[in-house]
Parts: structure tokens; sequence; C-alpha cells
């Protein structure tokens, strides 16, 4: 880095220092040699730490970078769809004219405050502040920011909703309830712990009903815009899983498959149309309905029986390495957040095994 060099003009004269910033050359101007000699030493810093930032890409806004991050993404068009709509909804409005290197923690904690003041849940303030804070991390790889200014910034913590979870008898009642080409999407679902996705994407090559177990391979996606398809792109790794089936779902898919066949491609459930379902027409069409008929809350959701099931296998001693394995949770860390409270506290199992360990010994006065 050369000193400042004095640059002589009409309106008087001003210091410009240069640098590079990975191989480019960056130049900047000031009004006194003191201010120059103070930026050129904080861009030797800059440089030696590697946080130097290009003085024409500090300008850059945060719509702007915004719009060249989404271009980036490797994610499902879902996923996509709702970072898109975070940045349109809510961080364009309130943050997209602001240069990136303009922002401060002060800034992300009053945008967070302001989402906040909108009414919007703590769960949409949380995923919105994630996209924002996803995007200015990316901003910092591309050396447009030095740091970002999402550090330890308050987000509100959505409250624990109560777990939905229908009882033995409620099952029998929605399945006795459901039509006759909706029995068996409906007995897979609560007898195989399957997400809706996977329930609907499932195709017969993955069903082996003389083992009694099916593969989780692939799901059914519903795209913002476009036809439902189903891919072999599932939420995680661990989705991919073997789990078995009980009986009533052994002979539920049986039936199924002697009177309506399978699809083109070896799909089991397809809709009214031979198309695969999409989601918020099968709620509408299927789940729903068959809870008013069952005389069931309206409220629950599909997820309510992957719920059901989970707790059924709880109600059961079934190990949660186990239960882990068949819901296709990531981690146990996973399952216990989801489902820890329902495992007996075993209060009186702890207890005997300590007397059996310790109860012969004699007390210590």
């Amino acid at each position: 880095m050369a000193n400042p060099r004095r640059i002589d003009h009409g309106r008087g004269s001003s210091w410009e220092i240069t640098y590079r910033v990975d191989g480019r050359m960056a130049r900047r101007r000031f009004s006194t040699k003191k201010h120059a000699l103070d930026a050129l030493a904080q861009a030797r810093i800059d440089t030696a730490s590697g946080t130097a930032v290009l003085p024409a890409e500090s300008k850059v806004t945060v719509a702007a970078y915004g719009e060249r991050w989404m271009t980036t993404l490797q994610v499902r068009p879902s996923t996509r769809y709702g970072y898109g709509n975070a940045l349109r909804v809510h961080i364009g409005p309130l943050l997209g004219s602001r240069a990136l290197s303009s922002l401060r923690r002060s800034d992300i904690a009053a945008f967070v405050a302001a989402l906040v003041d909108k009414g919007l849940a703590p769960a949409t303030v949380r995923s919105t502040y994630n996209v924002l804070a996803m995007l200015l991390r990316s901003a910092v790889y591309d050396r447009l920011l030095a740091v970002s200014p999402c550090y330890r910034v308050k987000v509100p913590t959505p409250t624990r909703s109560s777990l939905q979870v229908l009882t033995p008898g409620q099952v029998h009642q929605l399945l006795d309830a459901a039509w006759d080409c909706d029995l068996a999407v409906l007995a897979t679902a609560v007898g195989s712990g399957l997400r809706q996705g996977e329930t609907i994407g499932l195709r017969l090559a993955h069903v082996n009903l003389l083992r009694r177990e099916l593969a989780v391979e692939e799901q059914a996606l519903t795209p913002p815009t476009g036809s439902p398809y189903i891919t072999r792109d599932l939420k995680t790794a661990a989705s991919r899983r073997v789990v078995p089936l009980p009986q009533f779902v052994v002979a539920a898919v049986a039936r199924h498959l002697q009177v309506y066949g399978a699809g083109p491609a070896g799909e089991l459930f397809l809709n009214r149309r031979d198309k695969v379902w999409r989601r918020g027409s099968f709620n509408d069409s299927v789940w729903k309905p068959t809870l008013r008929r069952a005389g069931l809350p309206e409220g629950y959701g599909f997820h309510a029986l992957r719920h059901t099931y989970a707790s059924g296998l709880i109600a059961e001693n079934v190990h949660p390495r186990v239960i882990q394995a068949r819901l296709g949770h990531k981690s146990i860390t996973e399952t216990m957040d989801t489902y820890g409270h329902l495992f007996p506290e075993a209060h009186e199992e702890t207890t005997r095994a300590l007397d059996r360990l310790f109860g012969g010994q004699q007390d210590v006065v």
C-alpha cells in the first residue's frame, strides 16, 4: 500500500489512498491527509485480517444483494418461495434500500422489533430473521461485509403448541368415516408415521406387503406454482428409512390395490383425476371431510396422524432410538424435543433400580 498521494484540482486538493482487495484495486479520496492516513492504517489492518471490503461494493443495497443471493440458492422450490416471500414482504420494505455496509446490530434489532409490532407470530419473526441472517452471512463470504450485524439479536421464541394426538378410539372413528378410496392412505399414515408428502408420494415399488414394510425413498412436493410432483429429494438424509407395517395397514393397502390399482408410474394414492395430490387439495377433499364425518375436531392437521403414531409407540414403551428411526428424525434430540414430555417419568423404576444397586448397604451416619 502506497502512502497517501496529494491530488490537486480546481476546488483545491484531496488525498488519495490505494490498496488491493482480492486482487482488485481500491481507491479512496479524503479531504485531509490525516483522514487518509487513518483510513490507510485501517485498510492495512482489514487486509491483513481478511475483512477488507471494496469501497464500490460497500454501496450495494440489501435489495440488490438479495436478488443476487436468491439466484445462488440450491434449495427446494418451496424453500426458495419462502425465502423470496420473506425478502419481498418483510425484509425489502424495511431494509431493502439500505446499503449493506450501513447496517449495524441496532438496525437488525430494530427490524425484529418492527416485525413484532406488526403483529407477526413469533415463528414468522424468527424465520424472517433467519433469512436475513443467511443473506448477510453470504455477504460476508462475498467480501461485501466485514462482519454480519446479526449478532446477539434477541428474537421471539415460538411457544410450543400442544401436540394434536388422536386416541385409539378416535383413530377408529376416523378410519370408519373414510370413503373407501381414501381408507388406505389414512391407514398408512397412522400406521407408519409418514409425513404427508411421504404418504401421498408412495409408489408400489417401495411397498413390500409380504415383508410388511415400506421404504421411504420419495415424497410428493407441492410447489408454489405449477403441478405437484414426486421427487427423491427428501427433507433430510435420515428421512430415507424402512418402516414396518402393522397388519391393518397391510390389509388396507392390499385391498386398495385390488380395487383401485396403482397409478401409471406406480403411485399408490392419486387424486380423483389420477394425478399427484396437491397438499391443499388433499386436505380439502379428503382430510377435513373425513374429520367432519367422524365428528373429530376440524382444527386437527394431517400431521396429527404422525403425532398419534409416535405417541402410540411411546405408550407401548418402544425405545426412543427406535422411534427416532421410524420417524426419520436426524437426531434423538429432535425426537425428545418433540415427544419427550410424553415419555413416562418412571419414578418407581428409578427408585427400584437404586434400591437393587445400593439398598443392601448400611446407611452412613
